[in-house]
Protein backbone atom coordinates (compact mmCIF):
# COMPACT_ATOMS: atom_id res chain seq x y z
CA UNK A 1 0.00 0.00 0.00
CA UNK A 2 1.33 3.60 -0.79
CA UNK A 3 0.92 6.55 0.96
CA UNK A 4 1.58 10.43 0.05
CA UNK A 5 1.98 13.14 2.29
CA UNK A 6 -0.91 15.14 3.13
CA UNK A 7 -1.64 18.84 4.64
CA UNK A 8 -2.53 19.31 8.02
CA UNK A 9 -6.16 19.48 6.85
CA UNK A 10 -6.44 16.41 4.79
CA UNK A 11 -6.40 17.99 1.32
CA UNK A 12 -4.93 16.53 -1.85
CA UNK A 13 -2.57 18.58 -3.24
CA UNK A 14 -2.10 18.51 -7.00
CA UNK A 15 1.45 19.46 -8.67
CA UNK A 16 1.56 20.05 -12.22
CA UNK A 17 3.92 18.25 -14.03
CA UNK A 18 5.75 18.76 -17.47
CA UNK A 19 9.10 18.49 -19.55
CA UNK A 20 9.47 21.09 -22.46
CA UNK A 21 11.98 21.91 -25.26
CA UNK A 22 10.97 25.26 -27.35
CA UNK A 23 7.63 24.89 -26.36
CA UNK A 24 6.98 28.91 -26.78
CA UNK A 25 3.58 28.34 -29.11
CA UNK A 26 2.19 25.96 -26.55
CA UNK A 27 3.76 26.68 -23.00
CA UNK A 28 1.02 28.93 -21.98
CA UNK A 29 -2.04 27.08 -22.73
CA UNK A 30 -0.02 24.26 -21.10
CA UNK A 31 -0.25 26.21 -17.82
CA UNK A 32 -3.27 27.62 -17.80
CA UNK A 33 -5.53 24.74 -17.80
CA UNK A 34 -4.26 23.68 -14.30
CA UNK A 35 -4.28 27.11 -12.65
CA UNK A 36 -7.06 26.79 -10.38
CA UNK A 37 -6.41 23.56 -9.32
CA UNK A 38 -2.75 22.87 -8.88
CA UNK A 39 -0.54 24.03 -5.80
CA UNK A 40 2.40 24.50 -7.51
CA UNK A 41 3.82 23.97 -11.63
CA UNK A 42 6.46 22.27 -12.37
CA UNK A 43 8.03 22.67 -15.35
CA UNK A 44 11.37 20.86 -16.55
CA UNK A 45 13.16 22.23 -19.53
CA UNK A 46 15.81 20.28 -21.56
CA UNK A 47 17.28 22.61 -23.60
CA UNK A 48 15.27 24.92 -25.01
CA UNK A 49 16.48 28.14 -27.21
CA UNK A 50 13.27 29.88 -27.68
CA UNK A 51 10.99 31.80 -25.01
CA UNK A 52 9.55 28.50 -23.09
CA UNK A 53 11.88 29.00 -19.84
CA UNK A 54 10.83 32.89 -19.84
CA UNK A 55 6.79 32.39 -20.54
CA UNK A 56 6.47 29.77 -17.93
CA UNK A 57 8.67 31.54 -15.27
CA UNK A 58 6.13 35.15 -15.86
CA UNK A 59 3.25 32.89 -15.43
CA UNK A 60 4.75 31.86 -11.76
CA UNK A 61 5.76 27.93 -12.99
CA UNK A 62 8.59 26.52 -10.87
CA UNK A 63 11.44 26.09 -13.67
CA UNK A 64 14.39 23.37 -13.86
CA UNK A 65 16.99 22.31 -16.24
CA UNK A 66 17.57 19.02 -17.16
CA UNK A 67 20.42 17.76 -19.45
CA UNK A 68 18.98 15.97 -22.08
CA UNK A 69 20.27 12.38 -21.88
CA UNK A 70 18.01 10.58 -24.53
CA UNK A 71 15.55 9.44 -22.20
CA UNK A 72 11.74 10.66 -21.58
CA UNK A 73 11.88 8.50 -18.48
CA UNK A 74 14.88 10.33 -16.84
CA UNK A 75 13.39 13.66 -17.57
CA UNK A 76 9.98 12.95 -16.60
CA UNK A 77 11.34 11.12 -13.21
CA UNK A 78 13.27 14.07 -12.77
CA UNK A 79 10.26 16.32 -12.95
CA UNK A 80 8.37 14.70 -10.38
CA UNK A 81 11.38 14.57 -8.21
CA UNK A 82 11.10 18.66 -8.21
CA UNK A 83 7.24 18.50 -6.87
CA UNK A 84 5.62 18.33 -3.33
CA UNK A 85 2.53 17.62 -3.95
CA UNK A 86 0.50 14.76 -3.03
CA UNK A 87 -0.74 13.98 -6.62
CA UNK A 88 0.66 14.45 -9.80
CA UNK A 89 -0.64 15.14 -13.27
CA UNK A 90 1.73 14.71 -15.94
CA UNK A 91 0.59 16.37 -19.38
CA UNK A 92 3.23 17.44 -21.93
CA UNK A 93 3.32 21.00 -23.28
CA UNK A 94 1.18 19.99 -26.54
CA UNK A 95 -1.47 18.20 -24.81
CA UNK A 96 -3.95 20.20 -22.10
CA UNK A 97 -7.73 19.64 -21.09
CA UNK A 98 -10.70 21.64 -20.55
CA UNK A 99 -11.35 23.74 -17.06
CA UNK A 100 -14.42 21.83 -16.35
CA UNK A 101 -12.66 18.66 -16.58
CA UNK A 102 -9.66 19.67 -14.64
CA UNK A 103 -11.70 20.99 -11.45
CA UNK A 104 -13.14 16.65 -11.96
CA UNK A 105 -9.44 15.52 -10.92
CA UNK A 106 -8.95 16.36 -6.69
CA UNK A 107 -12.91 15.51 -6.35
CA UNK A 108 -12.11 11.79 -8.15
CA UNK A 109 -8.85 11.64 -5.82
CA UNK A 110 -10.67 11.42 -2.85
CA UNK A 111 -13.67 9.42 -4.08
CA UNK A 112 -11.26 6.85 -4.70
CA UNK A 113 -9.45 7.19 -1.63
CA UNK A 114 -11.97 6.64 0.26
CA UNK A 115 -13.34 3.75 -1.77
CA UNK A 116 -10.45 1.73 -2.11
CA UNK A 117 -7.89 3.64 0.06
CA UNK A 118 -4.39 3.83 -0.89
CA UNK A 119 -4.63 0.91 -3.60
CA UNK A 120 -5.23 3.04 -5.73
CA UNK A 121 -2.66 5.17 -7.36
CA UNK A 122 -3.60 6.85 -10.52
CA UNK A 123 -6.32 7.75 -12.73
CA UNK A 124 -6.61 6.53 -16.44
CA UNK A 125 -8.31 9.20 -18.27
CA UNK A 126 -9.01 9.17 -22.13
CA UNK A 127 -6.36 10.06 -24.42
CA UNK A 128 -7.84 12.19 -28.00
CA UNK A 129 -5.36 13.12 -30.82
CA UNK A 130 -6.46 16.00 -32.74
CA UNK A 131 -4.92 16.71 -36.31
CA UNK A 132 -4.30 19.84 -37.93
CA UNK A 133 -8.26 20.47 -38.42
CA UNK A 134 -8.87 19.71 -35.11
CA UNK A 135 -10.58 16.45 -35.53
CA UNK A 136 -9.93 13.72 -33.62
CA UNK A 137 -8.15 11.26 -35.13
CA UNK A 138 -7.98 8.80 -32.36
CA UNK A 139 -9.20 7.75 -28.37
CA UNK A 140 -7.27 6.34 -26.05
CA UNK A 141 -6.16 5.74 -22.67
CA UNK A 142 -3.63 6.58 -20.59
CA UNK A 143 -2.80 7.19 -16.86
CA UNK A 144 -1.29 10.48 -16.33
CA UNK A 145 -2.60 11.27 -13.31
CA UNK A 146 -1.22 9.31 -10.15
CA UNK A 147 0.08 9.43 -7.05
CA UNK A 148 3.15 11.35 -5.71
CA UNK A 149 5.43 8.12 -3.96
CA UNK A 150 8.82 6.91 -5.16
CA UNK A 151 7.16 3.50 -6.37
CA UNK A 152 5.41 5.11 -9.05
CA UNK A 153 7.74 6.39 -12.23
CA UNK A 154 8.00 6.49 -15.72
CA UNK A 155 9.63 3.57 -17.69
CA UNK A 156 11.22 3.14 -20.71
CA UNK A 157 13.42 6.22 -22.85
CA UNK A 158 10.55 6.70 -25.36
CA UNK A 159 7.33 5.97 -25.52
CA UNK A 160 7.51 6.02 -21.34
CA UNK A 161 5.05 3.98 -19.52
CA UNK A 162 3.98 4.98 -16.06
CA UNK A 163 5.13 1.70 -13.21
CA UNK A 164 1.90 0.32 -11.40
CA UNK A 165 3.37 -0.95 -8.48
CA UNK A 166 1.98 -4.82 -7.69
CA UNK A 167 -0.91 -4.79 -5.49
CA UNK A 168 -2.16 -1.50 -6.35
CA UNK A 169 -4.48 -0.40 -9.78
CA UNK A 170 -5.18 2.63 -11.54
CA UNK A 171 -8.78 3.93 -11.57
CA UNK A 172 -10.46 4.64 -15.30
CA UNK A 173 -13.91 5.62 -14.42
CA UNK A 174 -14.10 8.95 -14.76
CA UNK A 175 -14.94 11.60 -17.53
CA UNK A 176 -11.79 13.40 -18.04
CA UNK A 177 -10.30 14.12 -21.42
CA UNK A 178 -6.55 14.92 -22.62
CA UNK A 179 -6.43 16.26 -25.75
CA UNK A 180 -3.33 16.27 -27.79
CA UNK A 181 -1.87 17.92 -31.05
CA UNK A 182 1.37 17.24 -30.30
CA UNK A 183 1.14 14.05 -34.08
CA UNK A 184 -0.52 16.62 -36.35
CA UNK A 185 1.21 16.36 -39.27
CA UNK A 186 2.36 20.14 -39.32
CA UNK A 187 3.76 19.33 -36.03
CA UNK A 188 5.42 16.49 -37.36
CA UNK A 189 6.86 18.57 -40.07
CA UNK A 190 7.82 21.49 -38.00
CA UNK A 191 9.54 19.92 -35.34
CA UNK A 192 11.31 16.35 -36.94
CA UNK A 193 9.22 14.29 -34.45
CA UNK A 194 9.53 11.17 -36.51
CA UNK A 195 13.08 11.39 -37.06
CA UNK A 196 14.14 11.84 -33.48
CA UNK A 197 12.13 8.48 -32.77
CA UNK A 198 13.50 6.87 -35.38
CA UNK A 199 17.03 7.83 -33.84
CA UNK A 200 16.07 7.20 -29.90
CA UNK A 201 14.14 3.60 -30.64
CA UNK A 202 17.43 2.24 -32.83
CA UNK A 203 19.30 2.88 -29.77
CA UNK A 204 16.35 1.28 -27.39
CA UNK A 205 16.65 -1.75 -29.43
CA UNK A 206 19.73 -2.04 -29.61
CA UNK A 207 20.49 -1.93 -25.54
CA UNK A 208 17.32 -4.72 -26.14
CA UNK A 209 16.91 -6.51 -29.50
CA UNK A 210 13.86 -8.76 -27.79
CA UNK A 211 11.77 -5.51 -27.56
CA UNK A 212 8.79 -6.06 -28.69
CA UNK A 213 7.29 -2.23 -28.10
CA UNK A 214 10.44 -0.58 -29.35
CA UNK A 215 10.30 -2.85 -32.24
CA UNK A 216 6.36 -1.53 -33.37
CA UNK A 217 6.99 1.96 -32.57
CA UNK A 218 9.92 2.18 -34.48
CA UNK A 219 7.92 0.67 -37.48
CA UNK A 220 5.27 3.27 -36.92
CA UNK A 221 7.39 6.01 -37.33
CA UNK A 222 9.79 4.48 -40.26
CA UNK A 223 6.10 4.34 -41.94
CA UNK A 224 5.06 7.30 -41.15
CA UNK A 225 8.18 8.59 -42.94
CA UNK A 226 7.24 6.49 -45.84
CA UNK A 227 9.95 3.94 -44.82
CA UNK A 228 7.92 1.11 -45.87
CA UNK A 229 11.06 -1.23 -46.61
CA UNK A 230 12.25 -1.18 -43.07
CA UNK A 231 9.02 -0.89 -41.62
CA UNK A 232 7.90 -4.32 -43.15
CA UNK A 233 10.18 -6.70 -41.40
CA UNK A 234 9.70 -5.23 -37.93
CA UNK A 235 5.57 -5.61 -38.20
CA UNK A 236 6.10 -9.10 -39.28
CA UNK A 237 8.06 -9.43 -36.03
CA UNK A 238 5.98 -7.88 -33.95
CA UNK A 239 3.33 -10.82 -34.99
CA UNK A 240 5.38 -13.23 -34.28
CA UNK A 241 6.23 -12.32 -31.38
CA UNK A 242 2.57 -11.08 -29.85
CA UNK A 243 0.84 -14.53 -30.46
CA UNK A 244 -1.49 -15.19 -28.00
CA UNK A 245 -0.55 -11.94 -25.95
CA UNK A 246 -3.03 -9.78 -24.13
CA UNK A 247 -3.63 -6.41 -23.03
CA UNK A 248 -1.55 -3.57 -24.53
CA UNK A 249 0.52 -6.23 -26.96
CA UNK A 250 -3.36 -7.47 -28.21
CA UNK A 251 -3.69 -3.74 -28.99
CA UNK A 252 0.26 -3.58 -30.41
CA UNK A 253 -1.13 -6.66 -32.60
CA UNK A 254 -3.76 -5.09 -34.14
CA UNK A 255 -2.12 -2.18 -35.10
CA UNK A 256 0.44 -4.27 -36.62
CA UNK A 257 -2.01 -5.73 -38.69
CA UNK A 258 -3.52 -2.76 -40.34
CA UNK A 259 -0.05 -1.14 -41.20
CA UNK A 260 1.54 -3.83 -42.19
CA UNK A 261 -1.57 -4.33 -44.23
CA UNK A 262 -0.87 -0.84 -45.85
CA UNK A 263 3.06 -1.36 -46.07
CA UNK A 264 1.76 -4.36 -48.16
CA UNK A 265 -0.69 -2.91 -50.45
CA UNK A 266 1.77 0.10 -50.99
CA UNK A 267 4.65 -2.08 -52.63
CA UNK A 268 1.83 -4.20 -54.55
CA UNK A 269 2.05 -7.24 -52.35
CA UNK A 270 -1.55 -7.86 -52.56
CA UNK A 271 -2.27 -11.51 -52.00
CA UNK A 272 -0.04 -11.49 -48.89
CA UNK A 273 -1.93 -8.01 -47.59
CA UNK A 274 -4.89 -9.67 -47.98
CA UNK A 275 -4.42 -13.38 -46.34
CA UNK A 276 -2.98 -10.94 -43.42
CA UNK A 277 -6.62 -8.62 -43.36
CA UNK A 278 -8.34 -12.40 -43.19
CA UNK A 279 -6.46 -13.29 -40.17
CA UNK A 280 -6.64 -9.92 -38.95
CA UNK A 281 -9.97 -10.25 -39.12
CA UNK A 282 -10.41 -14.03 -37.95
CA UNK A 283 -8.54 -12.30 -34.89
CA UNK A 284 -10.24 -9.36 -33.82
CA UNK A 285 -14.11 -9.60 -35.82
CA UNK A 286 -15.19 -6.68 -33.22
CA UNK A 287 -12.50 -3.75 -33.97
CA UNK A 288 -13.83 -0.96 -36.27
CA UNK A 289 -10.36 -0.58 -38.11
CA UNK A 290 -10.36 -4.12 -39.01
CA UNK A 291 -13.60 -4.22 -40.28
CA UNK A 292 -13.01 -1.60 -42.32
CA UNK A 293 -9.72 -3.02 -43.27
CA UNK A 294 -10.98 -6.51 -44.41
CA UNK A 295 -14.35 -4.94 -46.25
CA UNK A 296 -11.85 -2.50 -48.05
CA UNK A 297 -9.96 -5.71 -49.25
CA UNK A 298 -13.48 -7.45 -50.21
CA UNK A 299 -14.47 -4.44 -52.29
CA UNK A 300 -11.29 -4.50 -54.05
CA UNK A 301 -11.93 -7.99 -55.01
CA UNK A 302 -15.05 -7.24 -56.20
CA UNK A 303 -17.06 -9.30 -53.33
CA UNK A 304 -19.43 -6.39 -52.63
CA UNK A 305 -21.89 -8.10 -50.80
CA UNK A 306 -19.50 -8.99 -47.90
CA UNK A 307 -17.85 -5.98 -47.90
CA UNK A 308 -20.99 -4.38 -47.59
CA UNK A 309 -21.78 -6.63 -43.94
CA UNK A 310 -18.84 -5.90 -42.97
CA UNK A 311 -18.79 -2.36 -43.15
CA UNK A 312 -21.57 -2.22 -41.57
CA UNK A 313 -20.45 -4.27 -38.58
CA UNK A 314 -18.06 -1.63 -38.72
CA UNK A 315 -21.03 1.23 -38.33
CA UNK A 316 -22.73 -0.62 -35.54
CA UNK A 317 -19.65 -0.95 -33.71
CA UNK A 318 -19.09 2.91 -33.80
CA UNK A 319 -22.86 3.58 -33.02
CA UNK A 320 -22.47 1.43 -30.18
CA UNK A 321 -19.54 3.89 -29.16
CA UNK A 322 -16.84 1.26 -29.76
CA UNK A 323 -13.95 3.71 -30.49
CA UNK A 324 -11.62 3.80 -28.28
CA UNK A 325 -8.15 2.77 -29.61
CA UNK A 326 -9.51 3.10 -32.93
CA UNK A 327 -7.74 4.85 -35.53
CA UNK A 328 -11.00 7.67 -36.08
CA UNK A 329 -9.27 9.14 -39.41
CA UNK A 330 -9.99 5.39 -40.91
CA UNK A 331 -13.78 5.19 -39.20
CA UNK A 332 -14.14 8.68 -40.80
CA UNK A 333 -13.58 7.29 -44.33
CA UNK A 334 -16.30 4.33 -43.18
CA UNK A 335 -19.02 6.91 -45.22
CA UNK A 336 -16.70 6.81 -48.24
CA UNK A 337 -16.53 2.83 -48.21
CA UNK A 338 -20.13 2.28 -48.01
CA UNK A 339 -21.49 5.12 -50.63
CA UNK A 340 -18.81 3.34 -53.22
CA UNK A 341 -20.05 -0.12 -51.78
CA UNK A 342 -23.99 0.94 -52.02
CA UNK A 343 -23.06 2.76 -55.80
CA UNK A 344 -21.78 -0.97 -57.00
CA UNK A 345 -25.30 -3.07 -55.78
CA UNK A 346 -27.05 -0.34 -57.68
CA UNK A 347 -28.71 0.88 -54.51
CA UNK A 348 -28.50 4.51 -54.88
CA UNK A 349 -30.79 5.54 -52.50
CA UNK A 350 -28.28 4.33 -49.85
CA UNK A 351 -25.41 5.15 -51.43
CA UNK A 352 -26.58 8.90 -52.14
CA UNK A 353 -27.05 9.27 -47.96
CA UNK A 354 -23.48 7.99 -47.37
CA UNK A 355 -22.01 10.43 -49.68
CA UNK A 356 -23.66 13.64 -48.70
CA UNK A 357 -22.98 12.41 -44.70
CA UNK A 358 -19.52 11.73 -45.74
CA UNK A 359 -18.82 15.22 -47.67
CA UNK A 360 -20.28 17.34 -44.75
CA UNK A 361 -16.96 16.40 -43.52
CA UNK A 362 -14.65 15.64 -46.78
CA UNK A 363 -16.18 18.27 -48.53
CA UNK A 364 -12.97 18.78 -51.07
CA UNK A 365 -12.67 15.01 -51.59
CA UNK A 366 -13.47 15.29 -55.50
CA UNK A 367 -13.67 11.87 -56.36
CA UNK A 368 -16.48 11.23 -54.08
CA UNK A 369 -18.15 14.70 -55.10
CA UNK A 370 -18.42 13.33 -58.88
CA UNK A 371 -19.98 10.30 -57.09
CA UNK A 372 -22.52 12.03 -55.31
CA UNK A 373 -23.25 14.15 -58.62
CA UNK A 374 -23.79 11.76 -61.01
CA UNK A 375 -26.06 9.78 -58.63
CA UNK A 376 -28.20 12.95 -58.20
CA UNK A 377 -28.26 13.61 -61.85
CA UNK A 378 -29.23 9.85 -62.94
CA UNK A 379 -32.71 11.41 -60.90
CA UNK A 380 -32.81 14.80 -60.44
CA UNK A 381 -32.03 17.90 -62.86
CA UNK A 382 -29.58 20.87 -62.95
CA UNK A 383 -31.19 22.85 -60.77
CA UNK A 384 -32.87 20.60 -57.94
CA UNK A 385 -28.77 18.79 -58.18
CA UNK A 386 -27.50 22.24 -57.53
CA UNK A 387 -30.24 22.83 -54.50
CA UNK A 388 -29.09 19.15 -52.94
CA UNK A 389 -25.50 20.56 -53.66
CA UNK A 390 -26.36 24.17 -51.64
CA UNK A 391 -26.87 22.00 -47.91
CA UNK A 392 -23.11 21.18 -48.29
CA UNK A 393 -21.19 24.22 -50.43
CA UNK A 394 -21.86 27.17 -49.82
CA UNK A 395 -22.60 29.64 -53.11
CA UNK A 396 -21.43 32.52 -51.51
CA UNK A 397 -17.78 31.23 -51.70
CA UNK A 398 -15.56 31.30 -54.77
CA UNK A 399 -13.75 28.25 -53.82
CA UNK A 400 -16.84 26.12 -53.48
CA UNK A 401 -18.18 27.37 -56.90
CA UNK A 402 -15.09 26.33 -58.87
CA UNK A 403 -14.69 22.86 -56.70
CA UNK A 404 -18.35 22.12 -57.97
CA UNK A 405 -17.66 23.87 -61.23
CA UNK A 406 -14.60 21.62 -62.01
CA UNK A 407 -15.93 18.35 -60.78
CA UNK A 408 -19.19 18.76 -63.21
CA UNK A 409 -16.44 19.48 -66.29
CA UNK A 410 -14.50 16.65 -65.08
CA UNK A 411 -17.86 13.86 -65.25
CA UNK A 412 -18.76 15.98 -68.46
CA UNK A 413 -22.03 17.06 -67.27
CA UNK A 414 -22.35 20.36 -69.29
CA UNK A 415 -26.03 21.55 -68.33
CA UNK A 416 -24.63 21.49 -64.85
CA UNK A 417 -21.87 23.43 -65.52
CA UNK A 418 -23.24 25.95 -67.51
CA UNK A 419 -25.49 26.55 -64.10
CA UNK A 420 -22.68 26.78 -62.32
CA UNK A 421 -20.58 29.14 -64.31
CA UNK A 422 -23.74 31.73 -64.34
CA UNK A 423 -23.69 31.68 -60.39
CA UNK A 424 -20.06 32.97 -61.12
CA UNK A 425 -19.92 36.79 -60.84
CA UNK A 426 -17.13 38.33 -62.66
CA UNK A 427 -15.47 40.25 -60.58
CA UNK A 428 -14.77 37.03 -58.56
CA UNK A 429 -12.55 35.69 -61.02
CA UNK A 430 -10.41 38.70 -60.64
Amino acid sequence: MLNANKTADGAIRLSQCMIVKNEEMNIERALSWAKGIAFEQIVVDTGSTDRTVEIAERLGAKVFHFKWSDDFSAAKNYAIEQSSGDWIAFLDADEYMSADHARLIIPLIEKYINLYGNKVVALTTKWIQLNDDGNIVSVNRQERIFINHSGVRYERSIHETLKIPSGTFPVSENDIIIMHTGYSQSVHTSTRKLERNISLLKKALKSDPEDVKSKFYLAESLFGTGNTAEAIPLYREVLNETVNKKGAYELLRIRAFYYLVHSLNNTNAFDEAYALTEQAFHEFPDHINICCLYGAAMYSRGQFENALNTFKKAEKLIEDGKVENQLLDNVDSLYKYLAQTYTKLNNLIAALHYTAAYLLSHKEDEDVLKLYINILRSKESPENTANFLSKIYDYKNIHDKMLLLRCAKDIGDIALAKLFIKKIAPEELR
